[in-house]
């Protein structure tokens, strides 16, 4: 039994197509090398071709083209005559979107920026300087993300609750934001939504430019079935060919925003997010990652608990969101083409145990950084 294990019991492997850039005859090659490895299993990853390497002058396939899907048939066949067995990665790279998403199909990201200020003084500032300083450092920017901003609001630098906000928002329209700064230090607090966020981290060709917004049902189900019904018009149900539709880590660079986010923690939670949100929010950066938690009001004791409580119930909506528009309507997806689901059900916006339930096939990604002994 464990000398010559079944083919759905052996290893699998991650199967990349460097850069779509692939050939019927060495897509057969190396799959034949793998089955005398002895692995059970191919998960099939289209990527973005390494930027240093030599293409040998090899063209890219278009990710869904009919040569793309041409080569993946050609794979299925291949792979059933090995008694291999195939996975087929959603879209390209993490987290997967494509060049051809619009508008509230994109992710979207709610940031901060803030001034500080001491008056008595008079102060003028513009939309633009308050987008730089709310602008996150992240690791893969969409070159055509757009930036709103939702409200400004002046604070002392010690805040003990909303009556002490001065709203300025009014002023929005009018790309200059003018106002007389009481005597003592203030903050001033922009904040920014940003459509488009993030680009897929390594897309290849055809499923690079924006990721999806996650948060966004009716984008999630469109990019789901193009995906499929594309593939499935010229070769028939993936059914026949494919083990499970697989997932990567949803590395969505503190994506927190869609059009309806702000109803719906009202209907959730039962009171408007919209007051508080400024003061929940941290500076971000890379991945998501906080990289300041101290950069604007000190908070009262009393004030510091709401926003807290606050910011949890924010968290768990978004949470909740992932799981009712995203996971839910992978899987059903999954399901009505009546294979499994696979995927890396962790990371911001999952419920940490709760996020695998609904998977068929929950994985992770963990490595060692520090050493033995030392982690």
């Amino acid at each position: 039994l464990f000398k010559n294990p079944q083919m759905q019991h052996r290893p699998f492997v991650r199967w990349w197509w460097n850069g779509d850039k692939v050939e019927k005859l060495e897509l057969t090659r190396e799959l034949k090398l793998l089955k005398e490895a002895g692995i059970g299993g191919v998960e099939i990853n289209p990527i973005q071709f390494p930027s240093v390497t030599d293409d040998l002058g090899k063209p890219s396939l278009q990710w869904l083209s009919a040569e793309w899907i041409d080569m993946l048939e050609h794979t299925f066949t291949e792979a059933k005559k090995l008694g291999l067995i195939c996975d087929l990665i959603v879209g390209s790279g993490w987290p997967f979107g494509a060049e051809y998403l619009e508008g509230e199909e994109r992710s979207q990201v709610v940031v901060i920026g803030t001034k500080r200020l001491e008056g008595p003084m008079d102060y003028e500032t513009s939309l633009f300087d308050l987008f730089k300083e709310a602008d996150p450092n992240f690791s893969s920017i969409f070159p055509g993300r757009q930036m709103e901003m939702l409200s400004v609001k002046l604070v002392p630098e010690q805040l003990n609750g909303l009556n002490q906000v001065v709203e300025l928002s009014d002023q929005i329209n009018s790309k200059t934001i003018k106002f007389k700064v009481p005597p003592g230090k203030h903050i001033l607090y922009g904040t920014v939504k940003i459509a488009g966020s993030m680009a897929v981290i390594n897309g290849a060709p055809g499923a690079n430019g924006p990721v999806l917004n996650h948060y966004n049902e009716a984008a999630v189900k469109k990019y789901l079935y193009h995906m499929s019904d594309t593939i499935q018009q010229k070769i028939g149900p993936l059914s026949n060919h494919i083990r499970a539709f697989f997932t990567d880590s949803l590395e969505i660079e503190g994506a927190n925003w869609c059009a309806d986010m702000a109803a719906e923690f009202k209907k959730r939670r039962g009171y408007d997010l919209m007051p508080y949100l400024p003061f929940t929010m941290y500076k971000v950066g890379s991945m998501g990652n906080t990289w300041d938690y101290k950069y604007g009001a000190v908070l009262g004791t009393e004030f510091n608990e709401m926003i807290e409580r606050v910011r949890y119930d924010f968290d768990v909506t978004k949470s909740e969101l992932i799981r009712e528009r995203f996971i839910k309507t992978f899987t059903d997806w999954c399901k009505a083409n009546k294979v499994k689901s696979r995927s890396q059900a962790y990371g911001r916006g999952y419920y940490p145990l709760e996020g695998t339930f609904d998977i068929d096939i929950p994985e992770c990604e963990t490595w060692i950084k520090y050493g033995i002994g030392k982690e």
